[in-house]
């Protein structure tokens, strides 16, 4: 059985913008229509303690909703990362993006308890790419 897609609900998450305001490499802000509740949402599920390992066909089903956040959210983080002006941090962005991209280039494991561990930690990935998306300079985070 196929797990319920976050995507299936009727209406953005609860608290949580729809849309997501940018910094752009150039200066400039840019509002994206970004449901960060429905990322959050999917990483929850797949990071969720479950007894067993899912079989391979909700792995794909999570792997495909990962591929997409993962896609979306690693090149605006790597966009706005020269905005703090700190070269830690755009290392920070510019690993956590170039990992997830090596994770999604490798694909799905065929074995579904490597799969399971793949999935694990590309929702980490996304995570991570979701806090560095949200934390923006001078919002006192």
């Amino acid at each position: 059985m196929l797990p319920v897609s976050p995507q299936s609900r009727t209406r953005r998450g609860p608290d949580v913008p729809g849309e997501l305001t940018v910094a752009r490499a150039d200066g400039t802000s840019s509002t994206l229509p970004v449901d960060m509740s429905l990322i959050s949402e999917t990483v929850s599920q797949v990071l969720e303690h479950r007894a067993g390992t899912p079989d391979r066909t909700v792995c794909a089903a999570w792997h495909r909703w990962l591929s997409g956040h993962v896609r979306l959210l690693a090149p605006i983080a790597v966009e706005q990362a020269p905005r703090w002006d700190d070269p830690q941090r755009m290392r920070l962005v510019e690993d956590t993006a170039a990992h997830a991209g090596r994770m999604l280039a490798a694909g799905l494991p065929a074995d579904r308890h490597a799969a399971y561990v793949h999935l694990q930690e590309l929702a980490r990935e996304c995570r991570g790419l979701l806090g560095l998306v949200l934390d923006q300079p001078g919002d006192g985070r």
